[in-house]
């Protein structure tokens, strides 16, 4: 199972977090670790609980505890859609985990909140150094760097090959037209009209399903989702020509918002779909076989030749603020994201155990060095768009108000996809929606 397959909409508990958030900068205390007679043990607060995920997290805290007696390190794992409000009851309780794996969404929320510790400069001009821009971007709010960057996820297109060739496509799209006429001349319906084979998938399962695609295609026709100062930049040419672009396939029926991508692909009901690179293997697992013959993955083309889009979104791993062992925290999150893989693992070269531990769930890993040695050595080339994607995706956006944001662009997308209201006046809506903090 991918470490993050989906992202889950949590409206109610998002508000609840909200008031958790604004009183937990206020609240005193100090984190859960403590110890005695010369021994720290520190708790690290995941999502990582079940599969290789898990296993390779576990695999690396254990080898650290065995050379390390005196800097123990002990897991709390919690489900991805409990994570947020985790860390902020206990941080607001006093009993915040020493270091902390959080989505880069939330970062600024976090920071603001002041979950989350400065990195130390020295170990920031390393990670600066040694990461790739998308992995960075992903996990730094202003000039605030929140952590070790750890997942990586890029978004491209997905399609089914066998159904494109059985619409006489030689070839995946290269072009928003081209995208289009593919999706028009793959969608299948009955005598009814309900759609039996969507053409193009516009959304995702999970929370703001239907936003990293239309910003990987705001960001290839060369927009920007927020400012710098959390402002919106999508209400302009770039952003209506996306949200038409999509509208347009909606219209037409190619497109159907009702349509769960990540169900329906793999039996033959969607013939394409914008989704994030962790697809693939849960897509390997359910299709076995049919994986091999019937999946391609591409970039997800812009509007003229040559240009294309995609989205990164991260996580990263940092310490708590109020940790009274922040030293040693910052000592294992060090060894843990540099510490090379033994070469009888079968690595690909000279990388790290982190970097080893997120490519064998076929996420990007997040070192440069890390990249560079794995795309060497691809077994599956549809991985090669997908961590070509990370040297020119639009980083998500993590300041306060993000989420927000995100939430206001959401629903205004949902309206055009499924009611066909005007794409110009959803965005407006949505930019009045926005409230940079």
């Amino acid at each position: 199972m991918p470490i993050f397959s989906r992202l889950s909409s949590k409206g109610l508990r998002l508000a609840v977090v909200a008031g958790l958030l604004a009183s937990a900068a206020a609240c005193g205390g100090s984190g859960d670790s403590g110890g005695g007679g010369g021994k720290v043990e520190l708790t690290l607060l995941s999502h990582y609980s079940d599969g290789p995920s898990k296993d390779g997290l576990d695999k690396m805290i254990a080898q650290w505890n065995k050379d390390n007696p005196k800097i123990q390190v002990k897991a709390q794992v919690v489900k991805f859609d409990d994570l947020l409000t985790t860390m902020t009851v206990r941080q607001t309780g006093g009993r915040g985990a020493d270091i902390v794996s959080a989505y880069g969404l939330w970062g600024g929320q976090l920071m603001k909140a002041n979950v989350v510790a400065k990195v130390p400069d020295d170990i920031a001009t390393k990670i600066k150094a040694e990461y790739s821009p998308a992995a960075l971007g992903a996990v730094t709010t202003g000039d605030t760097l929140l952590g070790y960057p750890t997942e990586l996820n890029t978004y491209v297109l997905f399609y089914n090959k066998k159904i494109l060739a059985a619409a006489g496509i030689t070839k995946p799209p290269t072009t928003w037209a081209e995208l289009a006429d593919d999706a028009k001349k793959t969608v299948k319906r009955d005598a009814k009209g309900n759609i039996q084979v969507e053409g193009l998938s516009l959304i995702q399962d999970g929370d703001n399903k239907s936003v990293h695609p239309f910003l990987s295609l705001l960001d290839s026709a060369g927009g920007k989702f927020l400012g710098a100062d959390g402002t919106p930049q999508f209400d302009n040419d770039q952003g209506k020509a996306a949200l038409k672009f999509e509208g347009d396939l909606a219209a037409a029926k190619a497109s159907n918002a009702s349509i769960s991508p990540t169900k329906q692909f793999r039996s033959g009901g969607v013939a394409m779909a914008i989704q994030a690179g962790w697809w693939i293997g849960s897509l390997k697992t359910q299709m076995k076989d049919k994986y091999a013959s019937d999946v391609g993955v591409t970039a997800i083309p812009g509007p003229t030749p040559g240009s294309k889009g995609s989205l990164a979104y991260g996580f990263f791993m940092g310490v708590n603020q109020r940790s009274k062992h922040a030293d040693e925290a910052w000592k294992f999150l060090t060894w843990m994201n540099e510490h090379k893989a033994s070469p009888s693992n079968g690595t690909a070269g000279d990388v790290t155990e982190t970097g080893k531990w997120l490519a064998d769930q076929g996420l990007i890993p997040p070192r440069t060095a890390d990249q560079a040695e794995y795309k060497k050595s691809l077994s599956d080339p549809n991985l090669a768009p997908i961590y070509d994607a990370a040297t020119y995706a639009m980083a998500e956006p993590n300041q306060p108000g993000a989420y927000e944001a995100k939430t206001a662009l959401h629903n205004a997308i949902m309206t055009v996809l499924a009611d066909g209201k005007n794409p110009d006046d959803a965005l407006a809506q949505a930019a009045k929606a926005v409230k940079p903090q």
